[in-house]
């Protein structure tokens, strides 16, 4: 019979209640967070009963030793409408899967029709939805070209893009670049300065950029600077501050080299500069070039792509082609807002930039950048706490961007639907957050969690191994 007066140790698996009466009463407790698997959907379980085969456990490798194997070089800048191809002169490229103008965000739709008075083609909304009435102007998803953008995530003909080419398999990325704070529209805002600083982009940047990288043999190395940005407190999602800085120091001498104007230089130093999330861009079209390397091995349960409209939610897996699976975006309830805000001010989740979570960056690696251990609890016991959890959901571990902020961990990569329906814990995203309606733009920032029937529905559809 035991001895009732010795002390007393559970582990509890279950209930928390169980958990919480126990420590009420000063009971050693530790709450076990345990739950069925798949949550208990005996369809699910059978399917991930059967995906566990060395034949998907050998095409998940070879998709995140691609991905960890490219090299992606920031080659050239040239209008969209050049360096896109398919790309045509009444195309608007937007994030996210496809939609119609009626059916997006109110932040989308005034990107959309930002991009529009830029082309030229209209002067305001009636003559924005007269000419896509007609098919004057078509909407479609960067997804669709290989291209990714932030936030609304639009791309006209006429924009500057940075050209990015994957040297080791050959395939190219694009993405404009970040316009910085204010009315812009990749937060779905505008006005005449905003047009304004689009044809400054067009006109000076874009050409003074594209000379620089004119000086030197090869591309610019950006998941070089993503490693060496890593290891300054930055998980280039939400911040980039460190990797800007370094892409400064790397472009000032290159830009001195050229034939362009002085007060040109000054001011494109300074535009980058005062843009923490300058650097943005070239890590979405880096992670894009890696992802889309990677794409395509049969019965690889690896996620290649995450995209987000507002409205839907897209995934991307490695083993089931050309399917994306869809289901509708989170809602931003777990975010920072901004004073006088709140989750019910707020449009869903967008962005393509859930392509950096997808290669392990960003969210994945939280715990490198401790001025936003916020996101997630506050400190940075809850920013490794969040990591192990990415960790968990993941196929591979990468060395070559390990945070020095977390021990040199190596970064999770290659996010497993099979883990993710059978823990139910799913990918954090990093992003900033949209007013839902007037124009207002961005009120917060924080996390996302991608939904889980996404990940569930791209489960059923992953064929097995025979």
């Amino acid at each position: 019979m035991p001895d009732l007066h010795q002390d007393i140790r559970v582990v509890n698996v279950g209930l928390e209640g169980f958990y919480e009466e126990l420590r009420e009463q000063g009971v050693a407790a530790i709450q076990v967070d345990w739950r069925p698997p798949a949550d208990g959907d005996s369809a699910l379980i059978d399917k991930l009963a059967r995906l566990q085969n060395p034949v998907v456990e050998a095409a998940n490798a070879r998709t995140i030793a691609r991905m960890m194997d490219s090299r992606p070089l920031w080659i050239d800048v040239q209008p969209a409408l050049e360096a896109i191809s398919g790309l045509e002169g009444h195309f608007l490229l937007h994030s996210g899967p496809p939609i119609a103008f009626g059916d997006m965000c109110d932040p989308q739709q005034r990107a959309v029709e930002a991009a529009a008075i830029f082309e030229g083609w209209v002067s305001d909304r009636a003559g924005l939805e007269a000419k896509l009435r007609t098919g004057d102007i078509k909407l479609l998803p960067n997804s669709q070209f290989g291209s990714v953008g932030a936030m609304c995530g639009i791309i006209s003909p006429s924009m500057p893009v940075i050209v990015t080419e994957n040297a080791t398999y050959g395939n190219r990325s694009w993405s404009t670049f970040n316009e910085g704070k204010g009315n812009v529209i990749w937060m779905g805002t505008y006005d005449k300065g905003t047009i304004k600083r689009l044809g400054w982009m067009r006109d000076v940047l874009g050409p003074s950029l594209r000379a620089a990288l004119r000086t030197r043999d090869q591309g610019l190395d950006i998941f070089k600077v993503i490693a060496e940005g890593t290891l300054m407190g930055d998980e280039v999602h939400a911040r980039s501050a460190a990797c800007t800085l370094l892409l400064l120091r790397q472009l000032v001498p290159m830009l001195l080299a050229t034939d362009v104007k002085r007060e040109a230089v000054s001011r494109i130093v300074e535009f980058l500069g005062q843009n923490n999330h300058s650097f943005l861009s070239l890590t979405l079209t880096a992670c894009k070039a890696a992802a889309d390397a990677a794409h395509g091995i049969p019965h690889s349960t690896v996620v290649t792509a995450m995209s987000r409209n507002g409205v839907d939610f897209a995934l991307r897996v490695g083993g089931l082609g050309e399917q994306w699976c869809i289901a509708p975006t989170a809602s931003m309830d777990e975010a920072i807002y901004y004073s006088g805000y709140g989750p019910q001010d707020a449009a869903g989740d967008i962005g393509d930039s859930a392509i950096v979570e997808t290669v392990g960056l960003g969210g994945m690696i939280i715990g490198a950048a401790p001025s936003i251990s916020s996101f997630v609890g506050g400190s940075m016991q809850h920013a490794r706490q969040a990591m192990a959890a990415m960790r968990a959901i993941c196929a591979g571990a990468n060395p070559a961007f390990a945070p020095g902020a977390v021990d040199f961990t190596p970064a999770p990569i290659g996010i497993d639907i099979r883990k993710v329906a059978r823990l139910g814990l799913t990918p954090i995203i990093d992003t900033g957050v949209l007013h839902k309606a007037s124009g207002v733009g961005q009120i917060g920032t924080g996390i996302a969690r991608a939904p889980l029937a996404a990940f569930r529905l791209a489960l059923e559809a992953m064929p097995v191994p025979c």
